[in-house]
């Protein structure tokens, strides 16, 4: 309604400011007010939307939040495999024996169920609202892949199946070619390149580790691994680059290239950013058809309205945030950067490197504000890694496309060696590149303290005046934006030292603590299914330096963990502790390997003292003078200033708790049995604890 109102506002302005004598200036007032007022009932138009689809749709459900009840449900897809737990897109249909408007939601099993999708499946489950706050929260991101709510099953092996009424339904189709089509690439390459190429190719991400995410993340390449408008695009100049060849006619081949492109976004399960792609490109096809050149602005407008009008809730999804606006950056920004480096008759190698620059440059302007609002952080190799990464992962994608073809047929199996080879040994050298490229000091700038964000709007704006001629006073600011920009990291580094940070993150059965201070961390805790999590932790943090590692058990989760702390970042001591044993996977080069005994206190950074007792089942950790308790298990008569704990322990004497769970626990059950103040962390997201030099103790997160 506000945003109606200031359209209409805004058409009489235009329509009373615009009555002046000089027609082109009347002509310009009029556009800049009509346009605003368009643009303003647009936004009126789609909250209304948002708000109707939400009252409608989401709302109703959200009273089954924490409810017990026997569902049959109808599984949408095969199931994606994160976190050690199965994930299916499920349809609830009934409720305690009652039909219910059908609803969509998340259902997260230890074990996956005996069904093929489109069947019924009758059993108990417990209903759980995702956690919301902010814009691109989880519950804004399951929203907009359509899921209502989250469930998970209440006991095992309680479930009732019943076949689909038809004997083979429709919606089992797309679950079913894709599966297909992802068995044809495993029949061809295994192991981490195959998850690499059915990542880029068939958007089943799941299969690729944690650690390969990380990789790209911190080099700033972590688009190569989601299906966007980059793949799109690649793909449908392949198809044009194909159909060229064929004796059709123009607007045929215009034609054929949606098509086919259209049966490639089946085979990708329809992510919103690819779909934004698809859109773009049928218009453009669509202006090429009727002899016509195709803006991609307009185009992008028409994708962005499209997509929004249909499903309200796309907006919440990250991908399709930073997807418009790299595009629309690159549209605006790209070539005027491109034309400022480079001349026009420059060769084809510095006419690659200035498109590369220009376009890596425009699409990370445009998308800073997101990366730094959700990410909170800024790769600074972003540049060069695309310069080195982007022809071998070109490359690979056009040679991937043939072989996914070839895959489907065995007959095939001489003409898809070549394939083989070259997809498999590009995908290998993108992995070695993207590893040997986030092992380097300093390739991440967290923006977590909002010092640094000061600085770099300090920066901005410096550069902002030294592009300006306008200004007489231009060298003033810019010697003083510039001078601040530089000296408020210092200055803030200064103060933050002596300060020790304690990141915690854990989902009840496992838990991750990394404990840093003065630019060195150590790990105290290993766990959690992201392996990459505590290296993530100590680049978010600017940490380079890893002095110690303590190994109090070698499970899955550990193991992985470590693996990945071994191989990235060298700690200087790996501490094993009670029945740890030093295999060949913890002898790397230049680690220190100790074994230490319990209820020993042992140093893990200068000043920061830790006790294992039980076998690891409880750490006390002593950081200036305050006492941290971490423990798995049952434990009373104790104090501490910190408590760090899956299990409800009335009996521990603190302050500060630290609750781990997983994410369907509300905080009524977590806090029930809890007297001190509580924070919950699960085992998707990170809570920093800052206990400065004089004690005191303070929280954050991210």
């Amino acid at each position: 309604m506000v945003c109606g109102g200031l359209a209409f506002f805004t058409f009489m302005l235009g329509v009373l400011l615009g009555r002046i004598e000089n027609p082109d200036k009347r002509r310009s007032r009029r556009l800049i007010f009509f346009h605003s007022s368009l643009l303003l009932l647009a936004a009126g138009l789609m909250f209304g939307l948002y708000a109707d689809r939400y009252f409608t749709c989401a709302a109703p459900v959200r009273q089954y939040d924490q409810m017990s009840a026997e569902v049959l449900m109808e599984p949408l897809d095969y199931p994606t495999r994160q976190y050690g737990k199965h994930y299916y897109p499920v349809r609830i249909l009934e409720l305690d024996g009652e039909p219910v408007e059908p609803f969509r939601v998340r259902l997260s099993c230890s074990e996956a169920m005996k069904c093929e999708p489109c069947d019924r499946v009758r059993c108990q489950v417990k209903f759980y609202s995702f956690k919301a706050g902010g814009m691109y929260s989880t519950y804004s991101s399951q929203l907009a892949q359509g899921n209502l709510l989250g469930a998970y099953p209440e006991g095992y092996n309680a479930y009732e199946y019943f076949p689909a009424e038809n004997s083979f339904p429709l919606g089992r189709l797309l679950p079913m070619l894709r599966r297909y089509v992802s068995r044809g690439l495993d029949r061809c390459i295994s192991g981490d390149e195959a998850a690499l190429l059915k990542t880029v190719l068939l958007g089943r991400g799941f299969q690729l580790s944690e650690e390969v995410y990380t990789d790209f993340r911190l080099i700033g390449c972590s688009h190569m691994l989601a299906v966007s408008g980059l793949h799109m695009t690649l793909v449908g100049a392949f198809l044009n680059l194909f159909l060229a060849r064929l004796p059709v006619h123009r607007r045929l081949r215009s034609l054929a290239a949606m098509a086919l492109l259209f049966l490639y976004l089946l085979l990708t399960g329809f992510p919103v950013s690819a779909v934004r792609s698809y859109v773009m490109f049928a218009f453009c096809s669509l202006a090429s058809a009727a002899y016509e050149l195709g803006d991609t602005l307009n185009s992008l407008g028409a994708a962005v309205t499209l997509i929004c009008f249909s499903d309200p809730f796309a907006g919440g999804s990250v991908g399709f945030a930073l997807s418009v606006l790299a595009t629309a950056g690159i549209s605006l920004l790209g070539r005027r950067v491109e034309q400022m480096i480079c001349p026009k008759t420059a060769g084809p190698i510095r006419r690659y490197m200035a498109g590369t620059v220009s376009t890596t440059i425009s699409a990370t302007l445009f998308t800073l504000p997101v990366q730094i609002a959700v990410f909170q952080g800024l790769p600074l190799l972003t540049i060069v890694s695309n310069m080195l990464l982007l022809p071998l992962f070109v490359s690979m994608l056009y040679g991937a496309l043939p072989l996914l073809i070839l895959s489907l047929f065995d007959p095939a199996g001489a003409l898809i060696q070549p394939f083989v080879l070259f997809c498999g040994l590009l995908a290998r050298t993108l992995l070695k590149l993207s590893r040997w490229m986030a092992r380097l000091p300093g390739i991440y700038l967290s923006m977590t303290d909002p010092i640094l964000l000061i600085a770099l709007g300090l920066l901005m704006i410096t550069i902002w005046f030294g592009l300006s001629k306008r200004s007489r006073l231009r060298p003033v600011f810019m010697t003083l934006s510039l001078t601040m920009a530089l000296f408020l990291p210092v200055l803030r580094y200064e103060s933050r030292l002596d300060t020790v940070t304690l990141a915690v993150s854990g989902d009840g059965e496992s838990s991750c603590v990394v404990v840093m201070q003065d630019g060195r961390a150590a790990v105290v805790s290993m766990g959690t299914f992201k392996s990459g999590l505590a290296r993530q932790i100590m680049v978010q943090e600017n940490i380079h330096t890893l002095e110690s590692v303590l190994v109090t058990r070698q499970d899955l989760r550990a193991k992985a963990m470590l693996r990945d702390l071994l191989s990235n970042c060298r700690p200087k001591t790996v501490l094993l502790c009670g029945g740890s044993y030093a295999g060949k996977d913890l002898r790397y080069p230049g680690v220190r390997l100790v074994t230490v005994s319990d209820n020993c206190l042992y140093q893990v950074l200068p000043g920061i003292m830790v006790q294992v007792d039980g076998g690891g089942e409880k750490i006390r950790i002593w950081a200036n003078n305050k006492k941290l308790l971490l423990v798995s298990e049952d434990c009373a008569g104790e104090a501490c200033d910190l408590l760090i704990t899956g299990r409800s322990l009335p009996q521990i004497d603190t302050e500060l708790t630290l609750f781990m769970c997983g994410e369907d626990v509300s905080p009524e059950e977590a806090g029930q049995e809890l007297y001190s103040d509580f924070y919950l962390v699960t085992d998707q997201s990170v809570r920093n604890v800052d206990i400065i030099f004089d004690g005191e103790i303070s929280m954050r997160s991210w």
